[in-house]
């Protein structure tokens, strides 16, 4: 197949066959009620009609644009119709495409807000259901704390080496939280103790070294992190990024885009089984 480009180098990418919108990096597969109502007045009939279809925008970062149509025509020679793909000259209409951009990115931002508030709901009722510290929340919590600590593995991080050994060792150890303790209560998990944590405790031993460096999430401290937790697996699951977009066809491996609300059970189950 041929790619078009990187998400690094595009604006907007709009697939009409998939129904996808990809803006500024994040992709979203667009129901198709949605579509009808919201996107395809923006497309017809200038950009796509009945016989001479869009398949596919692009608008690149630098400003350039481009544009590929289906069109159903007569072959002089034999007589039968068929579709031909073909890329539309942009060059007359400056003004006509940047209004469709503005207003697809319009209708991409209301879709997106909206989906990630519905998630947001039905993620918060989920996770309201029970005071219970479960595995699933066990595993939320410490995929939290992993985020939360990114920038330290970052070159320019304003920490020591000695410093930034030790992030790594806590986020290694949150890592094998699944595996190393999965025999047992989930309101018995241990987590390790952030570095600047085990500074201030100062008992002259080595980093995680000793059971005190170590401690479990009563139900009191899980309540505050239910509202950030929820906020960023709504983040997380309901974005994909794409490293390649193909003319006709953009494949992921899982398309949660269209699943987020009504089969959070799945979702859940993704999360179980480290997928999430």
């Amino acid at each position: 197949m041929t790619t078009i480009a990187s998400p690094s180098e595009t604006s907007l990418y709009l697939n009409a066959f998939d129904k996808t919108i990809q803006f500024e990096g994040v992709l979203k597969t667009i129901d198709d009620d949605y579509w009808t109502a919201n996107i395809v007045p923006i497309l017809y009939p200038l950009w796509d009609s009945d016989k001479d279809k869009l398949e596919l925008f692009v608008q690149y970062k630098d400003g350039s644009t481009k544009m590929n149509k289906t069109k159903y025509q007569r072959n002089q020679k034999t007589g039968v119709y068929k579709w031909v793909s073909y890329q539309f000259d942009l060059s007359p209409f400056p003004d006509e495409i940047q209004d469709m951009y503005n207003r697809v990115v319009e209708k991409w931002t209301e879709y997106r807000q909206g989906q990630e508030n519905d998630l947001e709901r039905s993620l918060a009722s989920h996770f309201s259901k029970t005071a219970i510290l479960n595995w699933t929340k066990v595993k939320l919590i410490r995929n939290f704390l992993l985020m939360d600590s990114d920038w330290t593995q970052l070159g320019d991080a304003p920490i020591t080496d000695e410093d930034k050994a030790r992030w790594v060792s806590y986020r290694a150890k949150l890592r094998v939280i699944p595996q190393e303790q999965k025999e047992i209560a989930a309101n018995s998990v241990t987590f390790p103790m952030t570095p600047p944590k085990w500074a201030a405790l100062d008992d002259g031993k080595d980093y995680l070294s000793d059971v005190g460096h170590f401690f479990t999430i009563p139900q009191s401290v899980y309540s505050k992190f239910s509202t950030r937790i929820v906020n960023y697996l709504a983040m997380a699951i309901g974005t994909t990024n794409i490293d390649g977009m193909d003319v006709t066809k953009i494949d992921s491996p899982y398309n949660l885009q269209t699943t987020l609300v009504n089969e959070l059970d799945e979702i859940l189950d993704l999360i179980d089984k480290g997928e999430i």
